[in-house]
């Protein structure tokens, strides 16, 4: 029986942007880094997805708990099962986008999408992603590109941003990806990581 995959829902979206903001917050990425550089990173994401596909790096959520089991702590299990592979790749895209929309809305009351209008946002992503993985991902990158920081005020950066994780969703779904799960073990993982992920910047 095919596996029914998870899509983000609005109250996900208000717990794990938040949580993903502070996690992000904690390891030095905020305060002081610009929109335009976690856009810029939500897309070096999106070739780090490329690069594990070409690698034809995979891994599965029962091997990691089949190592959490053997007594393995959650950052040896994660290096040993999932870090690097397209379904790791994919989870930090969607991390990315959640902890840009954490910080936005840490400052500002918007309202997130409905989950009627995240569904039929999800609907519309299958028809139009989710055939050829590189061209996908080439989309997105160029629907990234039209934010207008300059003129575009927050909630319509912040709507923008939530049609992009569906589409994440929609691509992810049609790799057979549950990218719902993905996301909750990167963000336990990403919890045991040093500061700035052990990078400059």
């Amino acid at each position: 029986m095919e596996e029914k995959l998870e899509i983000i829902t609005k109250e996900d979206l208000k717990v794990l942007s938040k949580q993903a903001f502070e996690s992000a917050k904690d390891k030095g990425f905020y305060p002081g880094i610009s929109t335009t550089f976690h856009l810029m990173f939500i897309i070096v994401e999106m070739s780090e997805v490329l690069q594990a596909d070409r690698k034809d790096r995979h891994g599965s959520i029962e091997d990691y708990e089949s190592e959490i089991e053997m007594g393995r702590d959650i950052p040896t299990a994660y290096k040993n099962t999932l870090e690097g592979t397209v379904e790791s790749e994919f989870a930090d895209i969607a991390i990315r986008i959640l902890s840009l929309l954490g910080s936005i809305i840490s400052s500002e009351k918007i309202e997130l999408t409905e989950d009627e209008d995240l569904t039929d946002e999800y609907k519309l992503a299958k028809f139009i992603f989710g055939f050829d993985l590189v061209e996908d991902l080439y989309r997105l990158i160029e629907k990234i590109g039209v934010c207008d920081l300059d003129d575009s005020p927050n909630w319509y950066l912040v709507k923008h941003l939530q049609e992009i994780l569906m589409d994440i969703f929609a691509i992810a779904h049609s790799n057979n990806i549950n990218l719902m799960e993905h996301i909750r073990l990167k963000m336990k993982y990403n919890e045991t990581r040093p500061y700035l992920h052990g990078y400059k910047y």
